[in-house]
């Protein structure tokens, strides 16, 4: 071990007049390095593509369609901003998929989309941001100080026979 050690240190000192930045660094971790090369990069595994033939685009497409019809409902009965948002990603994904469908079998889109055009094969529904519940706080506050009565300065004393005009 101890003649591993020198023959390292030999070669680092050789090596010193190459600038590879083990120079910089403290004589112990320059060995370490040098014994323990890193490991190459791996690449990265390629992602598996689903399948593009007709069978599952549509598969896929019913899927989606669930899903679209599922959320809309939702939206219906909570009027959640959540789920309108979600159901217009989805629209947007069966759209793109819907377009690879067509230039593969026109007939196949046609069924799966038949009585549901206008939800699946238009634009999505635009919808409006909600305001923060601290805007709409402040404003129901602002409201409410403008619609408290006016403090006036108390009125001076007065004479209680009703002349009280002459006195000003």
């Amino acid at each position: 071990m101890r003649s591993t050690a020198q023959r390292l240190r030999r070669k680092i000192a050789r090596d010193a007049a190459q600038a590879d930045g083990l120079d910089d660094l403290p004589l112990e971790v320059a060995i370490a390095m040098e014994s323990n090369p890193a490991p190459a990069p791996t690449p990265p595994a390629p992602t598996p593509t689903p399948a593009d033939d007709v069978t599952s685009l549509v598969d896929r497409l019913t899927v989606i369609r669930e899903r679209i019809w599922r959320l809309r409902a939702t939206f219906a009965v909570t009027l959640s901003h959540d789920c309108a948002m979600e159901a217009n990603r989805f629209l947007a994904l069966f759209q793109d998929i819907a377009q690879k469908l067509r230039e593969k079998d026109p007939n196949a889109l046609e069924l799966l989309t038949r009585g549901h055009e206008s939800l699946l094969l238009s634009p999505p529904i635009q919808v409006r941001q909600t305001i923060p519940l601290d805007t709409q706080r402040l404003c129901e506050l602002r409201w409410e100080v403008s619609q408290a009565p006016a403090r006036r300065p108390p009125k001076r004393p007065t004479v209680p026979d009703g002349l009280d005009w002459m006195v000003n």
